[in-house]
């Protein structure tokens, strides 16, 4: 079971809060900033201080990086992204560059995250799974590598692929295929986690450390 709490940032181990398996209040804490994370993780027998991460550092590592070539690149799919996708796709990026997540990988999650979006319906753990391991399959079965991603051919598989998983009928959504990493949805995931503040469902590492940048993301579009 897994409990949280906040201490000053920088400090030692000093709980500031009480510690409680509801994240609510040391989300609340780290989205007013000052503080970090505090995990204590009993079943693994863990106690860690998790220094939150800034935007001010985030977004130079963003901007001369591969992984801001594949946000602009997959931005040309929805020109006219809403802010909220568009937070999705910021905290995607900087949880997949944190996390050394490939690029290909990386793109299918971001093509899924768009598609859940845009269908307007609620958005479930099993359609984030299905979603995006339908869209790595895709990209594998293509042959896609991350160079070929951002030339013109690459662009347009990403179109099509967009496009089919945008128009197929949401009862297909929730499938996902066997033959492909069951660890596929795993970005996506996060990061719905960190948007809805449900520290229990983050499963990424590096997560821990985006929890004010994801809570400052939806103070931003408010």
């Amino acid at each position: 079971m897994k409990q949280f709490n906040v201490q000053s940032a920088g400090a030692d181990f000093v709980p500031l809060l009480p510690w409680s398996t509801d994240p609510r209040a040391s989300v609340h804490a780290l989205a007013a900033g000052g503080v970090d994370l505090l995990l204590l993780d009993e079943e693994n027998d863990l106690m860690k201080i998790v220094p939150q991460r800034t935007l001010e550092d985030l977004m130079p590592q963003l901007e001369n990086s591969v992984y801001g070539r594949l946000f602009d690149q997959v931005a040309t799919l929805i020109p006219q992204a809403s802010q909220e996708l568009l937070a999705d796709w910021y905290l995607a990026i900087d949880l997949a560059q944190a996390s050394h997540i490939n690029v290909v990988t990386t793109a299918a999650n971001l093509v899924a995250l768009a598609v859940l979006r845009l269908k307007g319906v609620p958005v479930t753990a099993d359609k984030v799974q299905g979603v995006a391991g339908q869209a790595q399959c895709w990209l594998l079965q293509a042959q896609m590598t991350e160079h070929q991603l951002f030339l013109p051919a690459g662009q347009e598989l990403l179109h099509r692929l967009f496009t089919h998983l945008l128009d197929q009928h949401t009862a297909w959504d929730t499938y996902t295929p066997d033959h492909c990493s069951p660890h596929a949805g795993r970005l996506a995931q996060d990061v719905y986690a960190l948007t809805c503040g449900d520290l229990m469902a983050v499963q990424l590492p590096a997560a821990w450390s985006l929890v004010r940048v994801a809570a400052l993301e939806n103070h931003l579009l408010r």
